[in-house]
């Protein structure tokens, strides 16, 4: 990532840090927000004109948002606006990232929100015909919301429906896991951690997990949310994938090895 971008992110963080539970309400109505860049061109592209100064475009965003967002997510937006980013999409990405960091940070439910979109992954990725349905392009955007919403509605909370929404609706082109791994990797990062992808054979019972954890934290000094995947194909041991840290200790990888030095 070009430090452009990293410095303007940084500044938008710093901004949704300061929101609070009284913004809540507020802050949902920044999913709003990204349908409506998504849907006016002219509107996102005002907002990424080289152009225009920091002022006007928090100036603009006030005219066009204001009365329906209310302070924290005005606020918001406009940070986002008054940065500098390269096209109408990145904005229309990073906003969609503002509103889930802002919904994360106001409720503070980072635990809730992250723990149901990995219920959601995992069920998804455990069934074929559903995580085909979900990834093909030749499925609307409407389509896979209303299936969502069918599927998981009274499950999950209406945050989370909230957000799997959004992430539907504006996947840039992006399939099931990544999408909605972005999502939960977005919200551990407003909570000061880091998320740790586990794959196993079977479920790891709670003291397991928190043994986990403990391990990963005392490795990589900060605080680890995991991200657990069930895969029969692992049949023992366990996967695991942190950044651009990769420890594979299951069976079918020791396996592999073994012949590797026989052969």
């Amino acid at each position: 990532m070009r430090s452009a971008t990293q410095h303007a992110l940084a500044a938008v963080k710093r901004e949704i840090d300061t929101v609070t539970q009284m913004d809540t309400d507020s802050v949902r109505n920044l999913f709003g927000v990204v349908d409506a860049l998504a849907e006016s061109k002219l509107l996102a592209s005002a907002l990424v004109e080289r152009g225009a100064s920091p002022e006007s475009k928090r100036t603009l965003v006030e005219r066009v948002f204001g009365s329906q967002l209310g302070g924290a997510a005005t606020r918001v937006l406009a940070t986002v606006a008054a940065q500098k980013w390269e096209s109408a999409a990145e904005l229309i990405h990073v906003t969609q990232e503002a509103a889930i960091r802002a919904l994360a940070q106001a409720t503070g439910n980072h635990d809730q929100l992250g723990n149901e979109l990995d219920a959601f992954l995992d069920t998804v990725l455990s069934n074929g015909d559903l995580e085909l349905s979900l990834g093909t392009r030749l499925q609307t955007a409407d389509t896979k919301v209303e299936l969502v919403n069918r599927l998981f509605g009274q499950r999950l909370s209406g945050d989370t429906i909230r957000i799997l929404n959004s992430l539907f609706t504006h996947s840039g082109g992006r399939r099931t896991r990544r999408l909605v791994s972005w999502a939960r990797e977005a919200i551990a990062d407003q909570a000061n951690r880091q998320v740790a992808v586990i794959t196993v054979a079977k479920p790891m019972s709670d003291t397991q997990l928190a043994r986990l954890r403990a391990g990963l934290a005392a490795r990589f000094g900060r605080e680890v949310a995991v991200n657990q995947l069930i895969d029969s194909a692992v049949i023992g041991g366990m996967r695991i994938e942190f950044g651009d840290v990769v420890i594979d200790d299951t069976a079918a990888a020791r396996l592999h090895d073994l012949r590797l030095q026989l052969a």
